[in-house]
């Protein structure tokens, strides 16, 4: 890849219909990290834990291992029952290696995204998968804002945003292999307005994939760099 190149991608994007599903399969049976794993974990113990990604993911695994650097959260899990490590990603050291590490709407918000996932990278087994997910930029509520003339909602503690491509690159960077790349919407059922305009995001999804709400990636070790 050479500077003012444009990117290609090494494998079509297409459309994911259920995302954890599609993790879950990939966990099945098999040693998991789960990057992040506190992310809003007030919100789902004690009451809502079997939608919990982590308790999820724990039910299929062989074996699961949690980080996180919000030690609040992390010691709130405890508080539950469930054990997880205060870890940062970008420099943690594990002691082992794991055939599936997820990263679940984790790296539009670490402080370097490329450290964090070569370090991640050091801890894939040969035959394992990093598997990212992350807002869309190009999500149609967000080209609509832009159209109209509104603000654009960003999260205070979002600092970055990608396109498949920028993982193309950045797997070029590191010496990884882009092995998979789809977009997807969740369904929100928090509300019937919130629920209508999922099933909206997914109709405009499915006219233009590039404008479902989110996109995920898997990477790989590349055997032949």
């Amino acid at each position: 890849m050479q500077r003012n190149e444009v990117v290609k991608l090494s494998v079509p994007p297409r459309v994911l219909a259920d995302p954890f599903s599609y993790i879950l399969d990939h966990a099945r049976g098999k040693r998991v990290l789960n990057v992040g794993a506190s992310g809003g974990v007030e919100h789902y113990l004690p009451m809502q834990r079997e939608s919990w990604l982590h308790q999820r993911i724990d039910k299929v695994a062989d074996e699961l291992v949690g980080i996180d650097i919000d030690a609040e959260s992390v010691a709130f899990a405890a508080q539950h029952g469930t054990n997880l490590l205060i870890a940062d990603c970008e420099t943690c050291s594990l002691t082992q290696t794991f055939d599936l590490i997820v990263m679940s709407d984790v790296i539009e918000h670490v402080n370097s995204p490329l450290r964090a996932i070569d370090n991640l990278a050091k801890h894939l087994s040969p035959n394992g998968r990093l598997l990212i997910t992350t807002p869309n930029p190009n999500h149609y509520g967000l080209v609509l804002r832009a159209w109209v003339g509104r603000r654009t909602d960003v999260y205070y503690d979002h600092v970055c945003a990608f396109l498949p491509e920028h993982f193309q690159v950045i797997s070029h960077r590191l010496g990884l292999k882009l092995s998979d790349v789809a977009f997807f919407s969740h369904v929100d059922t928090r509300s019937l307005g919130n629920r209508l305009k999922s099933h909206l995001a997914r109709l405009v999804g499915h006219l233009v994939p590039r404008c479902h709400c989110s996109l995920m990636v898997a990477l790989q070790l590349d055997r032949k760099s």
